[in-house]
């Protein structure tokens, strides 16, 4: 089993670099580092740095959204990180999160995230020519010529060992495109149980099928929702927050049938949607809250035995033992590599290390 951590880079580079080190030397195999850089320090700066300081454990951003960033930008930067770690960076992309809304950008679409994969592999690979414009543009260095296609352009330091690139995905689109283009997925089910785990990795293999290539050739990681408290009452009242929003749509109730509890939320439906839209005034939305104490005082709308049901169905919360033996569980399912991924986005993930260094990690043998 690899067990990988998110980190938000919401605090100075070098305490970053610090908990990156502790991280290592508890025995986690990877970093996933928050890639939203309106309210996080800049995630490629952050991992160079990780990589210049640590021996041993892997960094990607998770997930870098192409929009914000052109794809050449993305190849450039991903390919100078790689300097400072050969062997110990991957590119996680995603089609669009938190980075793109928040300056007024959509999520990409499906043929745009293809597209982006296929340049931005072409590029680092040190391809001439990834790039065509379609309209006329002023020539490079004339005063007066125009061209319809980019020069004789490729990336001076592209080439060399590959960048792993993985693509996040939760149902059969990303999968399958995963499956045909990536070197591996991060595969995040509303549900994380054999039968959601078991239709991602379908749609992986047919996407590789396409390409001609097994599934087991695109490494399969895990994105496990959750995290760590010392009782199971106060994790799920930190995982709470992320709860309110989705109850509050007029699809609320139809979720919660979904997952198979049976709870009527009509008499708190008014109470609900009053509560997400005073989350929706936090800093810098219902995701990401800089408040994520006064977030969990809101939440209090949602009663307790509400909460747990439902934290039970879509994330992995509890006291230390009690995470690890749910990822035993996804052991047993065919899960070899988990990115453990808790709620907030304003603090580091202090109480999973301490979790990871005394329980976690020596229960699946990975102290170093």
């Amino acid at each position: 089993m690899q067990v990988d951590l998110r980190i938000p880079s919401s605090k100075p580079v070098a305490e970053i670099v610090d908990f990156a080190r502790r991280c290592e030397d508890a025995g986690f195999s990877g970093l996933g580092f928050v890639d939203s850089h309106t309210f996080l320090r800049d995630v490629y700066v952050v991992m160079a740095q990780v990589l210049q300081n640590t021996e041993r454990i892997r960094v990607r951003p998770a997930v870098t959204c192409p929009g914000p960033r052109h794809t050449s930008v993305i190849a450039s930067v991903a390919k100078t990180v790689q300097e400072f770690g050969p062997g110990r960076f991957e590119l996680w992309l995603g089609r669009g999160g938190s980075a793109n809304f928040l300056i007024g950008l959509s999520g990409l679409r499906l043929a745009e995230i293809r597209q982006a994969i296929v340049e931005i592999k072409a590029f680092m690979a040190g391809e001439w020519d990834v790039y065509r414009p379609t309209g006329s543009v002023q020539k490079y260095g004339s005063e007066t010529g125009t061209s319809t296609r980019a020069e004789h352009v490729r990336l001076y330091h592209g080439g060399g060992e590959p960048v792993p690139v993985f693509l996040t995905a939760s149902g059969p689109v990303n999968a399958r495109l995963a499956g045909e283009l990536c070197d591996g997925v991060l595969i995040h089910p509303a549900m994380a149980n054999g039968e959601q785990i078991g239709a991602l990795r379908k749609w992986v293999g047919e996407g590789a099928a396409l390409a001609g290539r097994q599934a087991s050739e695109v490494h399969e990681v895990l994105q496990m929702e959750g995290l760590v408290r010392d009782t199971l009452r106060e994790a799920v009242r930190a995982w709470s927050p992320r709860l309110v929003t989705p109850l509050a749509k007029p699809s609320g109730q139809e979720w919660l049938e979904q997952l198979g509890i049976d709870y009527d939320i009509s008499p708190i439906k008014a109470n609900l949607q009053e509560a997400a839209a005073k989350l929706l005034t936090f800093y810098p939305d219902n995701n990401h809250m800089e408040d994520w104490q006064g977030a969990e005082k809101i939440a209090e709308v949602v009663p307790y035995e509400l909460q747990e049901a439902l934290v039970d169905k879509t994330a992995v919360v509890g006291d230390p033992d009690s995470v690890t033996r749910r990822m035993k569980e996804l052991e047993d399912l065919g899960v070899d590599h988990i990115y453990l991924y808790p709620a907030e986005s304003f603090s580091l993930p202090e109480h999973e290390l301490r979790a990871f260094k005394e329980v976690i990690g020596p229960a699946f043998n990975l102290s170093p």
